[in-house]
């Protein structure tokens, strides 16, 4: 996502990653990688279970996923991923543009 980063802000997108590590974690992978965008660490699963992303062949971390959250709150689009599969820096910028 970090390669994309620039577009999906142009396209009025924020990136937001949640990790199901600890704040360590996440502040380690954000440090490793580079990152500008915001990652936040869901060490209680609180998040992922409430958006019902919980992988359910490991039940410490989500599947991959991507949701845009419109200014109302609403979830206007969301794609949900098995790992041999990730969503595309050119699709979640198309959903971005098809909901301005």
């Amino acid at each position: 996502m970090q390669a994309n980063y620039n577009g999906i802000s142009a396209a009025g997108g924020s990136l937001i990653a949640i990790s199901s590590d600890g704040i360590a974690g996440a502040k380690g992978m954000v440090d490793d990688q580079n990152l500008e965008f915001t990652v936040l660490s869901d060490s209680s699963k609180t998040a992922i279970s409430a958006y019902n992303v919980v992988n359910p062949n490991n039940a410490n971390i989500a599947r991959p996923s991507v949701f845009i959250i419109k200014k109302d709150g609403t979830i206007g689009w969301k794609s949900l991923d098995s790992f041999s599969s990730r969503t595309n820096s050119s699709t979640i910028i198309s959903a971005l543009n098809s909901l301005n």
